[in-house]
């Protein structure tokens, strides 16, 4: 039977992924970065920890000089983080989570992503539109409709944001400057 991994866990595992840390350098992460979403808490970091040793994802190996291990993805872990990056995406919950992590996939796995986010969030966009315009939809009160019209706003935002991040990605492989090297996040270039 596959593990379960919470968010939590997987961002904990990208995190190792990209470079052995012991549970107080990841605590760290989780306290000074927007990753705080998913928690800073030691009281669910450290049992998610423990929860990924179990299932064999991640080991703690190389102990400090306080004498704490640093956490390493397993093998088993290293193909479930990839699986998971690699996955439908069907929920754009966690999408954005996946996303950050898939900053040393090819650049077509990349895309992919993009493609599969927009095509979701269009869908979230249509479902929604469609209710609005249902006899249900025109029954509730205001207050209700407007609150449904942010979710679809909302989605049709993340319908922008995929197509300005594919075209930030292309214009990367063309060698172009994107914001990364031009500080044009706020302008929307």
């Amino acid at each position: 039977m596959a593990a379960t991994v919470t968010p939590l866990g997987y961002a904990l595992m990208g995190l190792i992924r990209d470079e052995a840390r012991s549970g107080y350098a990841l605590r760290k992460v989780f306290e000074t970065t927007p990753m705080g979403n998913y928690s800073s808490s030691p009281g669910s970091i450290y049992p998610a920890l423990k929860a990924l040793e179990r299932t064999g994802l991640v080991e703690a190996r190389d102990a400090t000089s306080r004498g704490k291990g640093l956490y390493h993805l397993t093998v088993q872990g290293r193909a479930a983080f990839a699986d998971w990056l690699r996955a439908p995406v069907e929920d754009l919950g966690e999408a954005m989570l996946r996303f950050a992590f898939l900053h040393d996939a090819e650049t077509s796995v990349t895309l992919a992503f993009l493609d599969a986010f927009e095509a979701t969030a269009r869908q979230g966009v249509a479902g929604l539109e469609a209710f609005l315009d249902s006899e249900d939809g025109r029954a509730m009160p205001l207050q209700a409709r407007l609150a449904v019209e942010h979710g679809r706003r909302g989605q049709m935002a993340s319908v922008d944001w995929a197509v300005w991040a594919r075209k930030q990605l292309e214009r990367q492989q063309l060698g172009m400057p994107t914001p990364e090297n031009t500080n044009n996040w706020k302008k929307g270039n």
